[in-house]
């Protein structure tokens, strides 16, 4: 989906002047001393200060009403079908029409006033994951992956809190892979208890050291290195790439009379968005970053169920997108549809493991129909060795005990889809047995005997 350019002739002579530095900021004068723009050792205390102010916002345009209530499923409609009429479940009082409607406006006049920006390195590229407790385990797996692929961006892992972190993990393993460990309470202080789960995946967002960054969920990984994407459209002429779901959009008729922008009508080049895998450039997309900041910290009360109504994987999902509408930036969503990988067990059941995300360069270039996987979403289970190399838990085993593959039936069939003869999941489980075997702290022992196994017998590696 393809939106202008919004022209900001001023907002661009101004940055020329006050910037020269390794830090941008965007759109507002630039409020912090010299100094501060020039060691990058200032960026902590700079995301302190960038939150308190940016909190003091978020907190006065508190829509003044009851939660929304709503607790009905909302049946989703797949691809395959012709669209549905929009989506009308939610209820709204008149009141709490009202109060929203004139919070969101009182949270983007502010934003128009407001003498605070971002701070990032000028010029920077990474990728930003949020992590934490069990999951930390995944985004080593990911971090793992992503080293595999060639890239060296440096990657910062999001925690909650220095209590959620591993010192095996933080302080060991991740500095020899150009990765770190990042506690949110260091920004966020006391505020950190006022902000639900997906808060933190958008706090990350905003104060990550990078201009442009791609975030990935914990479980969730490119097939091939990512440093492409950057330097090509439709990230270079867009600043923000975004990638489809399985259903037709969910999102309320309240929501575009609340946000003040057009509703787009039901139609087949409509499609949800997946929030998993996103690509920013805080440069061009600062004021959007932080209205979806504003969606995802009353999105619990009231986003979530205006965008979802009640529907699979309610959450942060589709703030991303809007944010681009509400606040007139370009944006693309690549059109390749998601697909989920998986097989039928010899029982006859079907297990899906993965979700594949299409090259968003090809997809663009030559369309939906030429564009092959870059993204591998193993959202179930979720990758660790010693749950996945396990004889009770293990999804590599079929239903009558016997190792086989997940995502595809064989080889060939493997090599057809990701194309050029690449085997992307031998790849994938030769990363997982590699781990089982180097970190022998961190797992335990059988994993490491039966990861070797089953790549000797189904992948004869």
């Amino acid at each position: 989906m393809f939106h202008p350019w919004a022209a900001r002739a001023v907002g661009v002579i101004l940055t020329a002047l006050l910037l020269g530095s390794l830090l941008w900021r965007q759109h507002a004068p630039f409020t912090y001393s010299a100094a501060h723009r020039i060691d990058t050792q200032d960026l902590p205390g700079l995301h302190r200060e960038f939150w308190r102010h940016f909190y003091d916002d978020l907190t006065a345009s508190r829509p003044k009403c009851t939660k929304i209530s709503h607790n009905q499923t909302l049946c989703v409609v797949g691809l395959v079908d012709d669209p549905p009429p929009r989506p009308m479940k939610v209820v709204l009082e008149d009141e709490q029409h009202r109060a929203l409607k004139t919070a969101h406006r009182d949270f983007i006049k502010r934003l128009s006033n407001r003498t605070y920006e971002l701070a990032y390195v000028l010029g920077s590229r990474g990728i930003v994951i949020t992590a934490g407790g069990s999951y930390l385990i995944h985004a080593l797996v990911t971090v793992r992956m992503l080293r595999r692929t060639g890239t060296n961006l440096p990657v910062e892992v999001f925690l909650r809190d220095p209590t959620e972190g591993d010192v095996r993990i933080c302080d060991d393993i991740f500095p020899l892979l150009n990765a770190k460990c990042v506690p949110l309470s260091q920004t966020l202080g006391d505020d950190i208890d006022s902000i639900g789960k997906y808060g933190y995946k958008m706090v990350a967002m905003l104060v990550s050291t990078f201009e442009e960054f791609l975030y990935l969920d914990a479980d969730c990984f490119p097939l091939y290195d990512p440093d492409m994407l950057f330097t090509t459209p439709p990230f270079t002429t867009h600043g923000l790439v975004l990638w489809p779901d399985f259903w037709y959009p969910t999102e309320s008729p309240l929501f575009f009379d609340i946000a003040n922008i057009p509703m787009p009508a039901m139609d087949r080049s409509q499609v949800a968005s997946e929030a998993g895998t996103i690509i920013y450039s805080k440069r061009t997309h600062t004021e959007s970053l932080l209205i979806a900041a504003y969606y995802n910290f009353y999105g619990p009360d009231f986003y979530y169920k205006l965008h979802s109504q009640g529907a699979l994987g309610e959450g942060d999902k589709e703030t991303f997108r809007w944010s681009a509408v509400a606040s007139n930036s370009p944006w693309y969503q690549v059109k390749s549809r998601v697909k989920h990988l998986g097989f039928t067990t010899k029982d006859g059941e079907r297990r899906d493991s993965m979700m594949a995300q299409y090259n968003p360069i090809i997809d663009l270039k030559a369309g939906a129909e030429e564009a092959r996987p870059f993204f591998a979403h193993a959202h179930n289970p979720k990758l660790d060795p010693d749950w996945m190399f396990n004889e009770k838990t293990g999804t590599i085993f079929d239903s009558d005990g016997s190792m086989r593959r997940i995502w595809h039936e064989n080889a060939t069939q493997a090599m057809e889809y990701f194309g050029n003869g690449f085997d992307a999941e031998a790849w994938m489980w030769e990363e997982m047995r590699d781990m089982a075997c180097e970190y022998e702290k961190l797992f335990h022992r059988t994993a490491c005997v039966i990861g070797t196994r089953y790549l000797e017998e189904v992948f004869q590696a």
